[in-house]
Parts: structure tokens; C-alpha cells; sequence
């Protein structure tokens, strides 16, 4: 109904007008009041001037990194960077600045689209823009602004009213959005004069124009609006040329960088198996060591602080996050200090060892940022120059001390067993060794035929994220060669680190067996009900999510499944859960105690103000930090620090 409408307005208003109006005659005149192009074509010539200088240069600074190991699967990773830039989902978060994202790109997208027809129909003399394509067109391009505008508006009020302290705002956060928005309102205002300037008697298909021209129309006569008409047009070709010639050397680059890092990204359980073989296996020592990737990341960062929210180290007060990171290597980079190191510079020394590489900011990254990575490459850069701390070196010399000989391997496990029990390091944590006997007697009970493996040695992980790769390849070779006769067998773990070493690391290495972490072997015996869960005391309980175990593999199901099957458990769900689950603090084989203390205590505080009388998890080492943390809390009610196994445990079984 309202087209219709809009076609009859438009006839009646032709007829007054004294006009031959029909529908196929609705257009106008490129270059309107304006007669030679010489103007926009300096403009276009500056700018792609401008633009070649500006991409050409990023480009080569990208290209000067190391050029690190080809992610595989294309086609897989292009539908992934369609899907992203299309709907915007995963980018950005939460309702309104998702709304706002969108705004502002499909809101660009239309306007370029139309700027686009337009200099096709005034370069190439192909005049389609008329009749019903040149009312919708207009419609649409107005509509577009709109977007646009509400979309800054919201960016505006996001950065300076409300001023969440992970945002920073700079003239280099306000240029960008205040530039955009010239641009738009200088369209809309030219739009208005030349519409009052020729009476359009379409005026009513170009809503925003018109109502600028009803605004305009009283104090301006035909020939002030020509003048008026002439400057804002040189002003708004100003602007807009201004806005794209910007954009490499302003925040505006991410535009082509954000795809590329999308793009280029590995898969999390694939990055550490693949990111150190061939050029990419040595250490990031100075600028000059950085990979592709990580360069293109410097620019693709938008600042927007989400690493920051949730880091351990940032919120034990360190000041350090990937943004930063990211931010003071792109400085380096524009300055050309191409052999400054890395360590010292980019990031500190203590943030640098303290980083428990959980992953919460990658998962909440929206340029996709492989910052834990980036990390492990820096680390790996101080060792080959045997530049760790003292308390890094002693783990070595343990783990090195821990080591068997070949010759003195323990004897290869039998096959003909159901599943087999990778201990994990129980030496060193009592927790695991706890964990371990109640995930025996679960088994013996569920009448499966299990055996305890006596590995040789460490699986590895926490001593390939401290960078000592040649150290973790010589625990990885006396452990293959002692899983060898266990081609395609089941291997059970309680520790989501040996979890994620042996099922994503090791395959590479040609081990051949099929990791499971305890959770998702118990659920998939109650499932098969070989492992029935009885009855508990009435107890309120939150689950936590270990890093290793959630955003590592994405497992996040098993442990609450079988939870939710003990009557008597009422399981609450965290807001700090699953991918936004809080990290304890001593992964990634960190020996920061007072950064894991604290990360230990804030867990735990936040759980309890959620009603939890019981917090359950599936990791040894956030049972340990939790526990040391509960100790430290004066309760008259202490809360209970469970793991999964131990619950069921205790829980009445038939």
C-alpha cells in the first residue's frame, strides 16, 4: 500500500508542477550544477595516490614477516570469513553493538553500491539510474544513511557516554566515526538544497532529502541554493574522498586486515601441532621474527578491549592484554624497529610468563587473533637464548630429571584391555592422584576392564607452552614409542592439559590411540547404563569449565550431563560459564603464584555470589587453586570443592 501511494503523490505533484511525470522519466542529471568533472577527477587521482602509498606499504610491512605454516583448507576457511563478514556474528557481541555493527556496514555497503552505479553511468554513459530503479534508488540510499547514522550514534554513545574501561578513546577511536558521519550528513544536505533548487517533484522518494529541503526551503531562494549547492558539493566530495584515502593509514585499515586474520586463522585444536614445524618453528625473538599473521593482526586490532575482560593476568593488575600487546608491536613496526626484541618491549617480562594461555581472548577476539600463540613464540624466542626465569629453568631441569632413558622405558602396556589411564603428572599434584583412585572405582564398578598406564615421561603440554619445544618433542618421543602398541585404543585422563596435549599434539608425532577425558567417558557410561548415578544429599552446585577442556576442544556437555543425572544435585549455570568461563590461573605451565592466587580467589567469589554451595570441576589443577583459595576465605560454611568423578563418588551408585 505504501508504494502505490508514493506513485500517486508523485503524479500529483508533477501535474502541479506543470511536468510531464511519468514513471519512466524520474531521474536526474549527474554532475547537476556542477558541468566539468575536473574537480572529481583531481580527488579520484589523489586518492588512489593516497591509497597505493598507504595499502602498498602495509602490505610489504605484512610480507616482511616470516611467512610461518599455510592453514589448509581454503574453501572451508573462505565460507568461515563469508559467514563472519556477512553476518557480523562472532565480530561482535551483545544485542545492541551487533545492531550497531551492522548499521554502519550494510549501511556503507548500500552507499558504496550506489556511489559505485553512479560513476558507471557517468563514466561509461550506461544511464539505467531512472524511472523505478532511480526512486528506489534514491529510497534506498536515504534509508542507508539513516543506518548508517543511528549505527555511529550508537558507536558514540558506547565509547564516550557509557565508557567501559576496556575502551580506549582517542582522537584515533573519534576521527574514524566523526569523519563517517560528515559524510553522511553532507549527502543528506545537498541532497535538500538541489532538491529545493529544482522543485524535485520526486522529492517524496528521497524522505531525509526532502525533510532537509523542507528545512531549507523558507530562507532560501532558487539562486542561493545554486550557490549553496556548488559548496556543499565540493565539501561533501572533500569528505568523502578524505575518508577513503584514509583509510590505510588510519583505524579504517581494518576493514582489509580483520578479513585477512579471519581468513588466515588456524583451528584452536590444530594451531600448536602445526604452528612450529618448518619456518614457523623458530622463536619470535625480535619484530623481525613475527609471522604474516601476526603482523596483519597489529592492524586488523580494533581496540576494543574484549581480551581484556576476562584475562588473569590484566585483572590481577598487570598491564598487559593482547590489545596492548598488539598495539606496541604495531608502533615498532610503523617505526621500522624491525630488530627490537620482543620480550621487554612488546610485552613484559613477568606478563610474558605469567599468561596461563587460556584462550579467553582469542574466543572473544573479533578479528580472531591467534594471541595465545603469539605468546608461546615469544617464550620460545627467550629460551633459545636461554633467557627464562629461574623458576621456568627449574621446571626444565625436573622435567628433564623425570625422563627414562630409552633403555629403561617401563615395559609397553598390554593390549586387550577396555580402556586405558594416562596418570597425568599425580607425582607432582595430589589432586590428580585423588581424582584418579575415584574415576578407578567408578570404573570397577560400571564393570569395565581398565589398565593404569606408567607413562615415561610428562605428556609435554606445559613445557611446549613455556616454549622449550626440543624438550617437550623428547617427552612426546618416549611416550609414542610406549603408546605404540596401543594403535586405536581408548586412553582415559582426568587432566584436560594431557587431554588436549595427546589428542591434538600428539597425532602428529604418529601417535595412533583415542583420547578421552574422564567426563565424557563416565557420561558415556551412564548413557549406556553401565554407571548409574544415585542419589546425593540436596546440595546447590556450579560447574566450572576448564580452559583446556571448554574453549581448547569445545567440550562442554559431558560433565553436565552426568550431574544433572544425581538426584539430589541442583546445578546452577554460571553467568562466567562455558566460553566466558573464568580461568583459575595456572595453566599453560605457568609458575606465577600470585597471579593464579588471585585468579583463584575471583572465581571463587564469584561463584559464591551466585548461591553455589559446591563448586565441581574437571581439571586437577582448578580443584587445587580453588581449594587453596576456599581455605583462604574465612567461612563458617566453607564451599565444597568437587571434582566430577569425585561427586559421583559420592553420590549413592547401585
Amino acid at each position: 500500500m505504501v508504494l502505490p501511494a508514493l506513485f500517486e503523490k508523485t503524479r500529483v505533484v508533477a501535474e502541479k508542477t506543470g511536468k510531464v511525470a511519468y514513471l519512466m522519466e524520474a531521474s536526474r542529471q549527474v554532475l547537476w550544477n556542477i558541468g566539468s568533472s575536473r574537480f572529481l577527477d583531481i580527488c579520484t587521482f589523489v586518492t588512489a595516490v593516497s591509497l597505493a602509498a598507504g595499502f602498498s606499504g602495509r602490505i610489504r610491512a605484512w610480507l616482511r614477516g616470516r611467512k610461518g605454516t599455510a592453514a589448509g583448507q581454503v574453501s572451508e576457511r573462505l565460507r568461515a570469513l563469508l559467514r563472519a563478514v556477512s553476518s557480523q556474528k562472532g565480530m561482535i557481541r551483545g544485542g545492541m553493538y551487533l545492531g550497531m555493527h551492522r548499521c554502519i556496514v550494510y549501511g556503507m555497503l548500500f552507499l558504496f553500491t550506489g556511489t559505485v552505479m553512479l560513476a558507471i553511468e557517468m563514466h561509461l554513459g550506461v544511464n539505467f539510474i531512472h524511472g523505478a530503479v532511480y526512486l528506489a534508488f534514491g529510497l534506498i540510499v536515504d534509508l542507508a544513511g539513516i543506518a548508517v547514522l543511528i549505527g555511529l550514534s550508537l558507536a558514540i554513545y558506547k565509547r564516550y557516554v557509557v565508557r567501559p574501561d576496556r575502551l580506549e578513546s582517542g582522537l584515533r577511536d573519534i576521527f574514524p566515526l566523526m569523519l563517517l558521519a560528515m559524510v553522511v550528513l553532507s549527502g543528506f544536505l545537498l541532497k535538500g538544497v538541489r532538491i529545493v533548487a529544482t522543485a524535485d517533484p520526486w522529492a517524496v522518494w528521497s524522505p531525509v532529502g526532502h525533510a532537509f529541503a523542507l528545512l531549507l526551503g523558507v530562507p532560501l531562494d532558487q539562486h542561493g541554493a545554486l550557490r549553496l549547492h556548488r559548496f556543499i558539493w565540493h565539501g561533501h566530495v572533500v569528505l568523502s574522498f578524505s575518508l577513503l584515502a584514509l583509510a590505510p593509514w588510519s583505524k579504517l585499515l581494518h576493514m582489509l586486515a580483520v578479513p585477512l586474520s579471519i581468513f588466515s586463522r588456524f583451528p584452536i585444536t590444530m594451531r600448536m601441532a602445526a604452528g612450529f614445524s618448518e619456518d614457523s618453528g623458530r622463536g619470535a625473538w625480535t619484530v623481525a621474527d613475527c609471522t604474516r599473521k601476526q603482523l596483519v593482526e597489529t592492524d586488523a586490532c580494533v581496540e576494543c578491549g574484549r581480551c581484556k575482560k576476562l584475562c588473569p593476568v590484566f585483572l590481577g593488575g598487570m598491564p598487559f592484554a593482547p590489545m596492548i600487546l598488539l598495539k606496541r608491536l604495531r608502533n615498532l613496526v610503523r617505526k621500522g624497529r624491525w630488530t627490537s626484541p620482543l620480550a621487554g618491549q612488546v610485552i613484559d617480562e613477568a606478563a610474558l610468563w605469567s599468561c596461563s594461555l587460556c584462550l579467553s581472548c582469542e574466543e572473544r577476539c573479533p578479528m580472531n587473533g591467534e594471541h595465545g600463540f603469539g605468546i608461546v613464540a615469544i617464550r620460545r624466542g627467550e629460551n633459545e637464548r636461554n633467557r627464562v626465569p629461574a623458576m621456568i629453568a627449574a621446571r626444565f631441569d625436573r622435567n628433564l630429571a623425570s625422563l627414562a632413558d630409552a633403555s629403561n622405558c617401563p615395559t609397553a602396556p598390554h593390549p586387550g584391555f577396555d580402556v586405558y589411564l594416562w596418570p597425568g603428572c599425580k607425582e607432582s599434584n595430589p589432586d590428580q592422584s585423588e581424582i584418579l583412585r575415584n574415576v578407578q572405582q567408578l570404573l570397577k564398578k560400571a564393570g569395565v576392564n581398565f589398565s593404569v598406564l606408567e607413562p615415561p615421561a610428562c605428556c609435554g603440554g606445559p613445557v611446549r607452552r613455556l616454549g622449550n619445544e626440543p624438550l617437550f618433542q623428547r617427552n612426546v618421543a618416549l611416550n609414542v614409542g610406549y603408546l605404540e602398541k596401543l594403535k586405536n585404543a581408548t586412553v582415559v585422563t582426568c587432566c584436560p592439559h594431557c587431554f588436549n596435549t595427546l589428542g591434538n599434539e600428539y597425532p602428529v608425532f604418529g601417535a595412533n590411540v583415542k583420547i578421552m577425558h574422564h567426563a565424557q567417558y563416565l557420561s558415556g557410561l551412564a548413557a549406556d547404563k553401565m554407571l548409574l548415578p544415585g542419589k546425593s544429599s540436596a546440595l546447590k552446585a556450579a560447574y566450572h569449565d576448564p580452559c583446556f577442556l571448554g574453549r581448547y576442544n569445545g567440550e562442554y556437555t559431558s560433565a553436565r550431563a552426568l550431574l544433572e543425572s544425581v538426584a539430589g544435585l541442583s546445578l546452577i549455570e554460571m553467568k562466567h560459564s562455558r566460553q566466558k568461563s573464568l580461568c583459575c590461573g595456572s595453566g599453560g605451565g605457568t609458575v606465577a603464584a600470585e597471579t593464579a592466587r588471585q585468579a583463584g580467589q575471583r572465581l571463587l567469589t564469584r561463584i559464591c555470589e551466585e548461591g553455589a554451595e559446591a563448586i565441581i570441576t574437571g581439571c586437577p589443577y582448578c580443584r587445587e587453586i580453588l581449594r587453596a583459595a576456599a581455605m583462604e576465605q574465612a567461612s563458617e560454611k566453607p564451599v565444597a570443592i568437587l571434582d566430577v568423578a569425585e561427586i559421583l563418588h559420592r553420590a549413592e551408585i547401585p
